[in-house]
């Protein structure tokens, strides 16, 4: 069927919310699909018109700092989160959340299932999921730096011993499009350019739960953390930060991370940047592999004198204030800020959480990781011969001190079409 055939038909699935939300300020926003992809691809005019439910003013860092308008009042009773677990229960329909982090607003996108699929095919055929190298190595000016109270899991070594070393060329492709979000020794998380100022990452790098007095938990976005793409150290000038730093603008995650606390199936997240670095440095791509497919790329199999596979990654910026950090950023923390990876490559444990559309959407790996890898991809760069691509986003761990039992240690997010269908559609939205 005809690609904007599908879109045109997406709409008539209609929009509508719960009862509850007739009150809601919704607004329509227009995505003219010959603007975004090109007459190419879209001969005729074309617009889709995507549902945007303003749902108050977010709550940044600490509760007790909450704007007068926070969705979470201070009764303790979160209607915001319990219309959202409703809302991403429907299977017909993508639900994001997006906060714009310049006034504070939060809202609730929706998007119907073939309107969502036919951005992506739009997206593939455009060449969207294909890497770019960029231009040049060139330093960019850098910024002052702000903190922010982000934490990643503690990850797990595998089999108790930690192989990753620090890494020196962080200014060359792909690793230059990898970068910090944030950064200190109890804090901070990773990421990966994936277009122009857009960075994939883990939600709970973005949006967490805090623990109150009472024992109850309040959900609240994280606020100030800069991505510095192919850090290499703490100084806070050019020779440490080769292109700069820049302010998340927008964050997006599925509305069912937003809505639940252990929703670790969908801990996955955007970042849309207010400078455009992967101008500069380039960005990798990403594919929804099938699960044959990537363990025949990540997994090592005895083939004659050598081996197959074995062609899968990971790095990755640890905070050295942690016992499971690289030993030697623990012993000498002027080494903050550095990514450190494995030096043997990423192998595949095993695939669980299915979702509706029957991807597993989670694996685990051997890869040895810390507290800071959060966010960090799971790459290949064999994909179609040599292409460089994300499958894979850092999010949890099943040990931290590790016995030599202990293989396939660290749960990774899979990048899946629910996956490619954000991407597709924020890129598309905030090029």
């Amino acid at each position: 069927m005809n690609t904007i055939h599908l879109i045109r038909n997406g709409l008539l699935l209609g929009l509508g919310l719960a009862a509850s939300a007739a009150s809601a300020q919704v607004e329509y926003r227009s995505l003219d699909l010959q603007a975004v992809f090109g007459s190419e691809l879209v001969p005729a005019k074309s617009n889709v018109e995507v549902r945007w439910e303003h749902l108050g003013k977010a709550r940044f860092g600490d509760i007790d700092t909450a704007g007068a308008e926070s969705p979470l009042p201070e009764t303790g009773k979160n209607e915001v989160e319990d219309r959202l677990k409703a809302m991403s229960a429907e299977l017909d329909a993508r639900h994001w959340v997006a906060v714009n982090l310049r006034t504070g607003d939060e809202y609730l996108v929706e998007l119907p299932l073939d309107t969502a699929r036919s951005l992506r095919m739009l997206s593939a055929k455009a060449g969207w999921e294909q890497g770019d190298e960029g231009p040049a190595n060139d330093s960019a000016g850098a910024r002052a730096e702000a903190q922010m109270p982000l934490l990643g899991d503690a990850k797990g070594w595998s089999n108790g011993h930690d192989s990753r070393t620090r890494r020196f060329d962080n200014t060359s492709y792909p690793y230059r499009a990898m970068g910090q979000i944030g950064g200190g020794l109890d804090w901070g998380c990773s990421g990966t350019l994936v277009g122009r100022r857009h960075v994939l990452t883990a939600a709970h790098c973005l949006f967490g739960w805090i623990e109150q007095d009472d024992g109850s938990f309040e959900g609240t976005w994280t606020l100030g953390g800069r991505f510095r793409a192919g850090r290499e150290g703490s100084c806070n000038n050019a020779s440490c930060e080769p292109y700069g730093e820049q302010q998340g603008v927008w964050y997006y995650t599925p509305a069912a991370w937003r809505a639940s606390r252990n929703a670790w199936n969908h801990d996955y997240g955007l970042i849309v940047l207010d400078g455009t670095p992967g101008s500069q440095t380039g960005w990798l791509g990403y594919a929804a592999i099938a699960q044959g497919s990537l363990e025949d790329y990540c997994d090592k199999v005895p083939f004659g004198p050598g081996y197959l596979g074995g062609q899968c990654y990971n790095r990755g910026y640890p905070a050295c204030g942690f016992n499971e950090a690289p030993l030697e950023c623990r012993v000498n923390n002027s080494l903050q800020g550095w990514a450190y990876q494995d030096t043997k490559p990423c192998e595949i444990g095993s695939f669980g959480s299915n979702g509706a559309d029957g991807w597993a959407a989670r694996f685990s790996t051997n890869c040895d990781l810390s507290r800071g890898h959060s966010g960090s991809a799971v790459f290949t760069d064999a994909w179609n011969g040599s292409g460089h691509v994300v499958f894979g986003v850092v999010s949890t761990q099943s040990c931290t001190t590790c016995t030599s039992g202990d293989v396939y240690v660290n749960g990774i997010r899979r990048v899946t079409p629910e996956v490619l269908d954000m991407i597709a559609y924020f890129k598309a939205d905030k090029p």
